[in-house]
């Protein structure tokens, strides 16, 4: 058959196997950005809050679901250990709960392919040395000053330690929590924007973890730590769930923006705002987080707001993804291969022809696997 979209011979299917688009009486008409099918996950729209699907882009959709289950766990054990008075233990495991269970995602799905060493390395070790010492560094020159405070005549804003706090410093740590993914991009075999995106957010989780300890270090080594339930529900809410999601998607937010520049030789509307937003959330985050805790305003306000930061961030990546996967995809050469999202056996090119998942966001073990069908009609590795 002949798509409407793109004008080409494909298999027949309900999705294009070289655009992606609809097919049938309606793919003319249908909207050729297929805003309703997120390309890395078609059982969900692109505009949605995704966590997973989002940073988690090369799993299909029931290995989605596995990952999201052991994060549960995760959660579950953090709860346990709140109640049972382990508060160190608390806050180590909330810290490395989301980094963790990005290394596993990455020893699944196998981005870094025959280097991990190298490509793990730089991506996480990187984040990792960076965020303590950017951290370490910090808490010196950045944390003694006041920036909300309380006095006898009120709740007083000391502008410039609030700028150089909320401002300045979330601006530098975003800029740097990138720096190690992008100095993997041209590397053979992480060329593509997922590729890109996933670096990103491992470096950002492993600044996110290593940031953590540093700024909690005299709580996990001091002996006469508060072990009350209540004082500790919202920061370990805050640094298991929402502050690593926030350093990872931003990370992979600029770094997926970047990658995109690095393959078009130039920055897009869609790059820019990409970074843009990143950077203004990124001091939205904090920003507003310390206003509302200087306030006295309660807590659960606080979480809400970063929940939305997060959100925000996460629709936009998934927007630079969706976009990035719908191009780099129609590239790709047919092949036999088996789809990871609805397990179909399939003859197909950039997109799964039944589900219309894109197969450049697959794990390497299925890329590997895929039987090319050369010009002549003979098959090939």
């Amino acid at each position: 058959m002949r798509c409407a979209q793109c004008d080409r011979d494909v298999p027949d299917g309900p999705f294009c196997t070289s655009c992606g688009a609809r097919q049938g009486p309606a793919g003319a008409a249908a909207d050729p950005r297929r805003l309703d099918r997120f390309a890395a996950n078609p059982s969900e729209p692109v505009v949605t809050f995704g966590v997973f699907s989002t940073l988690f882009p090369h799993l299909g959709h029931d290995r989605v679901n596995e990952f999201k289950w052991v994060f549960l766990g995760g959660l579950a054990a953090l709860v346990v250990l709140s109640l049972l008075g382990l508060i160190t233990a608390a806050i180590i495991l909330s810290a490395f709960l989301v980094p963790v269970l990005y290394l596993m995602y990455l020893y699944e799905v196998r981005i870094y392919r025959d280097a991990p060493i190298p490509i793990v390395g730089i991506s996480v070790g990187g984040g990792l040395i960076l965020g303590a010492i950017t951290t370490f560094v910090a808490n010196q020159l950045v944390v003694p000053l006041e920036d909300v405070r309380v006095t006898p005549f009120g709740t007083v804003v000391d502008v410039a330690g609030l700028t150089i706090g909320a401002v300045v410093l979330p601006l530098v740590v975003a800029a740097l929590m990138p720096i190690p993914a992008l100095l993997l991009r041209g590397r053979k075999g992480v060329s593509g924007t997922a590729d890109g995106l996933v670096l990103g957010v491992a470096a950002g989780l492993g600044f996110s973890a290593a940031a953590t300890i540093v700024r909690f270090a005299q709580v996990l080594t001091s002996s006469t730590i508060d072990t009350a339930i209540a004082g500790w529900v919202y920061p370990l809410i805050s640094i298991a769930i929402f502050a690593p999601l926030m350093a990872g998607s931003t990370s992979g937010l600029i770094t997926a923006a970047l990658w995109r520049r690095g393959r078009q030789g130039r920055m897009g509307r869609l790059e820019v705002g990409g970074i843009v937003l990143a950077l203004v959330m990124s001091v939205a985050f904090v920003l507003v987080d310390r206003l509302l805790t200087g306030y006295g305003v309660p807590r659960v306000l606080s979480i809400g707001w970063e929940m939305l930061c997060v959100g925000v961030v996460i629709v936009y990546l998934r927007i630079v993804l969706h976009a990035a996967l719908l191009e780099e995809a129609g590239s790709v050469g047919f092949a036999y291969t088996t789809c990871p999202n609805c397990r179909a056996d399939i003859i197909a090119a950039g997109f799964c022809p039944s589900c219309g998942m894109a197969l450049s966001a697959v794990p390497a073990s299925v890329s590997e696997a895929r039987t090319e069908i050369v010009a002549d009609g003979k098959v090939g590795r």
